[in-house]
């Protein structure tokens, strides 16, 4: 097997995907350098931390110097707003528009790999999805989405790019929901909740993927070269109504668009900042993904299952 790229940057590396790429990164013996780059310090134990260089930087401010003096071989790119921006040209600015920006800057540096990590929720959630979606699926985001429309909108950038600059290897992961002990998603921002509102008469199928999983595909896809789409996730899936009594919650059936309305109208008044109602779709309809072209064009494999990872994140929570 060939050996991870020497030089590798990460943006949104203060995370708590950024944070554990990073670690997984620096504890590799042929990386030389890992350059985290956030808004906030990146920051490890202190025997992880002999390869890393925390830059504290605003992804909408260009690269390009520190890509060119780090002589950086390859970009994994997370830094991305969450939660539903309020102000929505911002979240596109850093969500959208830095994006493109970077890899610009990437093409200009040099930098030969670039890793982007996107989402299953591009293909959308809705009454018509009947199979797990494949990569050569038409890209479909729930509309009002921000989280899906902005992931939608930087593959297209990415795409684009790598039509006009093939020299450049570059990776799109459309990942489910990544969970483990500290993670934080809309999931566990629904499960924060003790008495958790759902639509009545939804249960749909759900996929995680395993914290130890994602870093293992992102180190998989560096090592690879790997060039395309590739949808990721552990094996199984789980019902909703598993995930709460799993949770410890208490399910309040709640008739979809009386449900809808209050998100709405909480939402309109301020009352909440969690999400708007396009995002009751991933919890009253199946968005599963199929990860059979990342097995057989990468030969990755995950180690743990989607109740794994899921019961992991639970009893951390319990504890």
């Amino acid at each position: 097997m060939a050996d991870l790229p020497a030089r590798i940057a990460v943006t949104g590396s203060a995370g708590y995907l950024g944070s554990a790429t990073v670690a997984a990164l620096c504890s590799r013996p042929e990386v030389e350098l890992v350059a985290g780059i956030d808004i906030a310090p990146t920051e490890l134990r202190p025997r992880q931390t002999r390869r890393l260089i925390s830059i504290t930087h605003d992804i909408r401010t260009s690269l390009l110097d520190v890509l060119r003096d780090l002589d950086i071989e390859a970009v994994v790119h997370l830094a991305f707003l969450l939660r539903p921006a309020r102000d929505e040209s911002l979240a596109a600015d850093i969500n959208i528009n830095a994006t493109g920006r970077l890899l610009e800057d990437c093409e200009a540096a040099g930098v030969g790999q670039f890793i982007y990590l996107s989402s299953t929720t591009v293909y959308g959630a809705g009454p018509e999805r009947n199979r797990p979606a494949v990569e050569e699926d038409t890209v479909n985001p729930v509309r009002g989405f921000q989280y899906s429309e902005h992931k939608a909108a930087a593959e297209r950038l990415i795409l684009d790019h790598s039509r006009r600059n093939p020299n450049m290897r570059a990776c799109i992961l459309r990942g489910c929901v990544t969970m483990a002990a500290g993670a934080e998603n809309f999931i566990t921002q629904a499960f924060a909740r003790r008495v958790l509102p759902v639509p009545a008469g939804a249960n749909p199928e759900m996929q995680f993927l395993h914290l130890d999983d994602y870093t293992a595909i992102v180190e998989t896809a560096l090592t690879r070269r790997a060039n395309g789409i590739f949808n990721i996730a552990g094996n199984g899936t789980l019902k909703w109504r598993d995930l709460v009594r799993t949770a410890g919650a208490t399910a309040l059936p709640l008739p979809a668009p009386i449900l809808k309305g209050l998100i709405g109208l909480t939402w309109r008044l301020g009352l909440q900042n969690s999400s708007k109602p396009a995002g009751l779709n991933f919890i009253q309809y199946p968005w599963l993904a199929s990860t059979e072209k990342v097995r057989s064009e990468l030969g990755w494999e995950p180690t743990h299952s989607s109740r794994d990872a899921f019961a992991d994140w639970a009893k951390s929570r319990r504890g």
